[in-house]
């Protein structure tokens, strides 16, 4: 597993058969491309188990690494374990931190999935990790789940067939659970991974080879796109403007354009205008229309009236 820093300038791997962390800088040449990386910093051995989550914080403030023996590690960055929780979820399968930098969320053999807030005081010190919210509704363990860009969004993926959409954008402190927004049936054929546009209009699913688009905006399948690598694919996600999709295998990398996203936009757009708008923002809701329509006509796709 391997995750590249805010900044750019390092990138943090973690080696499953020796079961290390390992921080490399990157050196750069004059036209920004790399030139040279060396190890500059290596994690003490905590994990016995296959690794199954690393990331880092988009504040920078810290790095988190997680087993499938149910041990999550918050670190510093000079490679001090901050913080480890014992999860509960049988054995995990995922873990990431979101978007926003603020929340560590966790997935596994449980149906639940549970979101932890990661604590720094004003002056930036590590105060602690206190549970926020558990994503829950599935019926069983849960393969794989994601954010939108802005952590609003939330969704799941699970073994028991089915997807879950969730609004996220919610006071926990006070008591208030995630809304369910959306659910629905997918083809459970493992290994499943899934990934949320950064507006949050487009979920993609990946089972084995095949990969899936769903609009959250009508709830309904969109595209199936089969037998895109002769092994399953291992990974899935949005570029930052969520035009494409970036799937890889067989040591390959494939990018495919978000076309579910431009009818998405339209039925998306179509909604908003049965609502009160402004004179301006009806002037850009329908030029969306206009431009996607027009988009989807060159591609000689499918084009919702």
């Amino acid at each position: 597993m391997i995750r590249w820093s805010p900044d750019g300038k390092a990138f943090i791997v973690h080696k499953s058969v020796q079961n290390v962390i390992e921080v490399y800088k990157v050196t750069k040449k004059m036209d920004g491309f790399i030139s040279s990386a060396s190890k500059v910093l290596e994690f003490p051995q905590k994990h016995i188990g296959q690794p199954v989550g690393l990331d880092i914080a988009c504040t920078g403030r810290y790095i988190i690494s997680c087993s499938e023996d149910n041990d999550l590690i918050i670190w510093d960055l000079k490679g001090q374990p901050l913080a480890t929780i014992e999860l509960k979820l049988g054995s995990t399968h995922r873990a990431r931190v979101s978007p926003c930098g603020r929340f560590v969320t966790t997935s596994g053999f449980t149906p639940d999935v549970n979101v932890w807030e990661v604590v720094f005081s004003k002056t930036g010190d590590f105060k602690q990790v206190s549970k926020a919210f558990d994503l829950t509704g599935h019926s069983s363990g849960v393969y794989d789940f994601n954010y939108n860009a802005d952590t609003s969004r939330m969704a799941t993926v699970s073994k028991d067939g089915t997807y879950h959409f969730y609004d996220t954008k919610i006071e926990f402190e006070k008591g208030e659970d995630p809304h369910t927004l959306m659910t629905g049936t997918w083809d459970v054929t493992t290994p499943a991974n899934i990934a949320l546009s950064p507006n949050g209009e487009v979920l993609v699913i990946t089972h084995g080879t095949s990969l899936s688009f769903y609009s959250t905006v009508t709830g309904s399948l969109d595209k199936t796109i089969t037998d895109i690598f002769n092994n399953p694919i291992t990974c899935v996600t949005f570029d930052a403007l969520g035009e494409y999709v970036l799937v890889s295998g067989d040591k390959h990398i494939k990018i495919f354009r978000n076309i579910t996203g431009y009818r998405a936009a339209i039925a998306s757009a179509k909604y908003k205008l049965k609502q009160r708008q402004t004179s301006a923002m009806k002037e850009r809701l329908e030029k969306i229309i206009v431009d996607s329509r027009r988009f989807l006509q060159e591609m000689g796709e499918d084009c919702p009236e």
